[in-house]
């Protein structure tokens, strides 16, 4: 696939999409009954059509994982939307560090190289997808666009070295680590998400900022990161436990619209709201499984 121009990826993709809706089973309940609840109805039409959607856009999301490693600085540039360059700026001279606090949703995966391109000094985790070869081309292609990668062994001492260097690191909240998920509650239900990025936050005062990078309307190439700057003010109490919850729920709070604005572009194939799924779900969603 990396050969084809990317339109003619998206193209074949979003086809296999298609036909990956009716066979990944546990993967679509999943989805749909996170959509259900995000949408507010038990029309499975409905749900049913912003999940096919969801997937062909995930099929986008995985030609731009596999040309990721082929992608260039230039490419970024031309790729990149972004009008808050002023508002980054102001966090980044405050020199706290910023914790950018992010979902699966759209072309999250694009918005620390876009940054990256531009020399700010981004990090990420080094995580692990089961397979070296795999684990090195992509590490190494993130390296090559400027992102820093901390690797697994050493998350602890980098992501504080790099925070109180004044630097940013972007984690995903969506779905938890083994033994780091926290019940909040996001769009009116109590939903299981991670609890590191507040851990991270309280334990090294850096700036909290919730971000998005989604496909913009004109093109799927182009990615627009929507930073929120303003929604997320945190006074610790001294009690880990309770400023934890309390600022994991500020930040799944500036969620809610973009979540609400873009449900098509948000690749949650696990349950997010798993003690109410049997009641917010469309009962019909399970007979299509």
């Amino acid at each position: 696939m990396r050969p084809l121009p990317l339109w003619l990826g998206y193209r074949i993709a979003a086809a296999v999409a298609e036909v990956c809706y009716h066979f990944f089973g546990r993967q679509r309940r999943a989805l749909n009954e996170n959509l259900a609840h995000v949408l507010g109805t038990s029309n499975p039409r409905e749900v049913d059509a912003v999940a096919r959607r969801a997937f062909r856009n995930f099929g986008k999301f995985v030609i731009d994982f596999i040309h990721y490693p082929v992608m260039t600085r230039e490419e970024c540039h031309q790729r990149l939307a972004f009008n808050q360059w002023v508002e980054l700026d102001a966090v980044m001279a405050s020199k706290r560090g910023m914790l950018i606090v992010t979902m699966h949703l759209g072309v999250y995966d694009l918005g620390g190289a876009a940054l990256a391109a531009y020399d700010y000094p981004v990090h990420a985790i080094g995580e692990n997808y089961g397979y070296k070869k795999m684990d090195e081309l992509i590490h190494d292609s993130r390296r090559r666009l400027g992102m820093k990668i901390i690797p697994n062994e050493r998350v602890g001492p980098g992501v504080i070295r790099a925070l109180k260097r004044g630097e940013i690191l972007a984690l995903a909240i969506d779905v938890p680590p083994p033994g780091q998920s926290i019940t909040v509650d996001f769009l009116g239900a109590p939903a299981e998400v991670s609890s590191a990025p507040a851990r991270v936050a309280l334990r090294t005062g850096a700036w909290v900022v919730p971000s998005i990078v989604y496909r913009g309307p004109e093109s799927d190439s182009i990615i627009r990161p929507l930073l929120d700057t303003h929604s997320v003010r945190y006074e610790p109490t001294g009690d880990e436990e309770r400023d934890v919850r309390a600022l994991t729920r500020q930040i799944m709070a500036a969620f809610e619209p973009m979540v609400r604005a873009h449900p098509e572009q948000w690749f949650i194939f696990r349950p997010v709201w798993p003690h109410t799924a049997q009641h917010t779900a469309p009962a019909s969603l399970a007979a299509h499984a």
